[in-house]
Formats: structure tokens, C-alpha cells, sequence
């Protein structure tokens, strides 16, 4: 299997913290590397990004560049999550597994995606998303019977925003046993799970802290959108398969944060349309992009 390209997880390097004096005093901001040992070590200095860190086209425009991919998003397939909204906060789908219906979501995308000619499939860390490439790419994963596979490569960036523990992952030694034909080396290993202990270092653990986490910290998100769409320019393949979430999509493609507006720019206005809603389980988009940032 080809090496992956080296991890880059890029996360917030400030959070806000609230005077202990007075609960109505202006919201502050204090580096992470005076809070979490753990996360200084593998968060990089905040970068000063140029929006958009990529361009997205009709997967049959015309445009055409040396660093211009075709790219297939899939959002992964039904989870034990998705069952409940508020129950998904339970220790029960801690990283949430696929349900039945989601195993038979995969093996109809499987028809689908024996036609992509993909070179390469990245994939969030998370079970359900791991669980999701392999079923839905059977024939281009590495234990099977064909003589062609391409590499599975897993990296953080691109895994679901961090807020329960459905969004929180396994050990990287565990996920390296159950799937030895997937690429790891890009992963953090220590700890193991570095973004879920960060948040739970400023919030408490799942049962003190019962809200979002990543998701309302905007400048986290930030600078992972554009440490995410990185890993795809530092890939040499040009068609490439992503199994992500829709949270963590809908940040980047619908954004809320006004600090987000401009990540994605859309270069026509078909294009613009099909991402314009929120991805259902299972679902496939392919989109033609280019990790230029600037088009002139």
C-alpha cells in the first residue's frame, strides 16, 4: 500500500473562558498550550489560511487544471445513532456502529461504485465511516479476491464534528486490528483519541458537559476544513473517493459560522444547487474540485 500523506490535525488553538468573577464578562480567549498538554503537542500553529481552500465544479465541467481532482463524497451509512437524536449521547453508540439497514445501504452503493474508476478512498477514523468505504468499495478493498485494490487511508481531519460520544473514536491499536488492510499512520496515537480528549480536558466528560463541543467553536473548524481539504492536495491521485459526515460537511458546504463562509467556493451554479442540502445516509456526490486557493 502507498504511504499516506504525512497528518496535519489542525485544530483551535484558543477557547473561550468566561471570567469566574462575573458570569456576565465579555467572553475571553486563552492559548490551548497553556491548558492541555496532550493537545499542544499535536496541534500545529493556527495558520493563517487563504479562503477558499478549495474550488468546487460539475463533475463534467469543462475545467480542467494539473491539480484538479474528481472527488466522490459519501456520507457514511445509517448509524445506531441515527435512531435517536437524544439517546445518541449514550456510552451505548459510542463510536455508533451501522445498523442492518446501513450494511444494506453499503451493498447498494456497492453497484454504483464499481464504475467510479476511484484511485484512492479517504476516510474519517470513526467505525461507521470505516465500516461504510469497505462495504460500499468491496472490490478495491485489500482482502478481497480481485487482483486490483487501491489504499484506504484514514485520517482525522475529516472525521465527524466532536460533540458526543457517537463522535468520539477507538483506540488506534483497535482500529489497526479489525481493519489491517487501512492505513492508520496518519493517526495521533497518543493520546488515542486526541480531539475528544481535548474537548473533554475544557468541558468534562460526557456526563458533565451534555452539548456541542467542536461544533460551536467555530475556529476550530476553520482551520480543520482547510487542514481536511490539505490532505486531499497532498494525495498524487486525481480520483479519489471521501467517506465523511454531514455535519462536518454542512460546515464546510451550507456554513453557519460566518467564519466558515468562503472554506468551499462554488464555481457554477449547478454545482452550487447539489450541495446545497444536507447529505442523507449513504449518499454519494461527485463533485470536480480544485485545491488552488485563489482562481483569479
Amino acid at each position: 500500500m502507498p504511504a499516506a500523506s504525512k497528518c496535519h490535525v489542525t485544530m483551535s488553538l484558543f477557547r473561550q473562558v468566561q471570567d469566574e468573577d462575573d458570569d456576565n464578562h465579555p467572553t475571553t480567549y486563552q492559548p490551548l498550550s497553556k491548558l492541555n498538554s496532550h493537545a499542544s503537542m499535536m496541534l500545529s500553529t493556527a495558520a493563517a489560511y487563504a479562503s477558499p481552500a478549495v474550488s468546487l465544479f460539475s463533475v463534467n465541467s469543462a475545467y480542467q487544471s494539473s491539480t484538479s481532482k474528481i472527488l466522490h463524497l459519501i456520507r457514511h451509512a445509517e448509524g445506531t445513532h441515527n435512531l435517536n437524536e437524544e439517546q445518541s449521547k449514550l456510552p451505548l453508540h459510542f463510536d455508533a456502529k451501522l445498523t442492518e439497514k446501513g450494511v444494506k445501504q453499503c451493498n447498494e452503493l456497492a453497484k454504483q461504485t464499481k464504475d467510479l474508476d476511484v484511485e484512492a478512498i479517504v476516510v474519517s477514523p470513526l467505525t461507521r465511516t470505516l465500516d461504510t468505504a469497505i462495504l460500499s468499495f468491496p472490490h478495491l478493498y485489500g482482502d478481497n479476491k480481485n487482483t486490483k485494490t487501491v489504499p484506504f487511508i484514514a485520517h482525522e481531519e475529516w472525521r465527524e464534528t466532536v460533540n458526543f460520544l457517537c463522535d468520539a473514536r477507538r483506540p488506534t491499536s483497535v482500529l489497526q486490528q479489525q481493519y489491517p488492510n487501512v492505513c492508520f499512520n496518519n493517526l495521533v496515537h497518543e493520546p488515542d483519541d486526541p480531539i475528544w480528549a481535548h474537548y473533554e480536558s475544557i468541558f468534562g466528560d460526557h456526563t458533565a458537559h451534555l452539548s456541542k463541543r467542536e461544533s460551536d467553536d467555530p475556529t476550530s473548524l476553520y482551520n480543520r476544513a482547510h487542514s481536511a481539504w490539505k490532505v486531499l492536495l497532498n494525495r498524487p491521485e486525481k480520483n479519489i473517493a471521501l467517506v465523511g459526515h454531514s455535519a462536518f460537511f454542512m460546515h464546510m458546504f451550507t456554513p453557519l459560522f460566518e467564519e466558515l463562509n468562503g472554506v468551499v467556493r462554488y464555481e457554477d451554479a449547478s454545482v452550487a444547487e447539489l450541495m446545497s442540502s444536507r447529505f442523507d445516509n449513504c449518499e454519494l456526490r461527485s463533485v470536480k474540485v480544485d485545491l488552488h486557493t485563489s482562481k483569479g
